[in-house]
Parts: C-alpha cells; sequence; structure tokens
C-alpha cells in the first residue's frame, strides 16, 4: 500500500519516514495490498472542523481516521485518511515527556489501527489497542520499554 505522509516537516529529517514505517506496520499483512493512505498533519482547527463536521463532535481532538469505501477492481483504491493535530501533539508530548517525533508516530500509528479495525471504546479494547500501539512505535523508533498511554 502506498503510504503518502503530508506537513510532517515540523517532525525532522526522519519524520516523515518514521510516521509512514509505523503507519506500515500498523497495517500489518494489508500493507502488501494495493491502496492509499494519507497521514496529514494539519492545525488544531482543522482537525477540529473535521471532528465537527464529520462526528458532530465540536472539541479538540489529537486524531482521527477517516475510512474509504471497499471498491473492487481500483488498483489505487484509497484505503483512508488520518488526521493528526499538531497542536494537541505538541501538547501532549510535552505532558508525557517525550519527543514530538514519538507522538506523532503514536499519533498515525493510533489512527492506522482504527482503520484496520481496532476500537478503543471499551476498556479491554482499549488495552489490547494501546498495548499493540505501543510495541509497533517502540519498534519504529527502536525504544525497547513499552509505555502506557492514557488519554
Amino acid at each position: 500500500m502506498k503510504v503518502l505522509v503530508f506537513n510532517a516537516g515540523v517532525l525532522g529529517a526522519d519524520g516523515e519516514t518514521a510516521v509512514a514505517k509505523g503507519v506500515r506496520a500498523a497495517l500489518g499483512p494489508r500493507a502488501r495490498r494495493p491502496g492509499e493512505l494519507c497521514v496529514v498533519f494539519a492545525s488544531d482547527a482543522q482537525v477540529r472542523a473535521l471532528n465537527k463536521r464529520h462526528l458532530d463532535r465540536d472539541r479538540d481532538t489529537d486524531v482521527i481516521a477517516f475510512p474509504y469505501p471497499k471498491t473492487s477492481g481500483q488498483a489505487d483504491a484509497p484505503f483512508g485518511d488520518v488526521y493528526v493535530a499538531l497542536g494537541v501533539a505538541r501538547r501532549q508530548a510535552k505532558a508525557l515527556g517525550h519527543a514530538l517525533l514519538k507522538e506523532a508516530v503514536t499519533l498515525a500509528v493510533h489512527g492506522t489501527l482504527h482503520l484496520v479495525g481496532y476500537d478503543d471504546h471499551a476498556p479491554a479494547d482499549k488495552r489490547r489497542m494501546f498495548k499493540r500501539q505501543d510495541r509497533l512505535v517502540a519498534g519504529v523508533l527502536g525504544d525497547g520499554k513499552e509505555e502506557a498511554r492514557r488519554r
């Protein structure tokens, strides 16, 4: 699957590569399928507007993911979009005591996991999702320790 990353310049020289690697890891076997997934780093206001327009939630959020309808026969059919709110990501990185790059990769992975079917509404589902998310991020960034993220 083609992974496109937009507006990742603030993450440094390796930002785009790390985000794409994390997304491919989260896709698992789907990464070998045809298609396209876009990760967009956007302003808090842009992500909030998407949240309000499409999910009827008038509040800030760190990441939002939109799956595309499945279309058969199209080799490069879009798979989905993941939008990450940069301001929220910066604040969360600071609060958690880690780099913006780690938070950006975490949020891109989180959104991608939603696209492949993970849910974080029920406590057991959230634990399962965050365990996988933390393992994937550690694998991408070479961080051997797992971090229990709480939102």
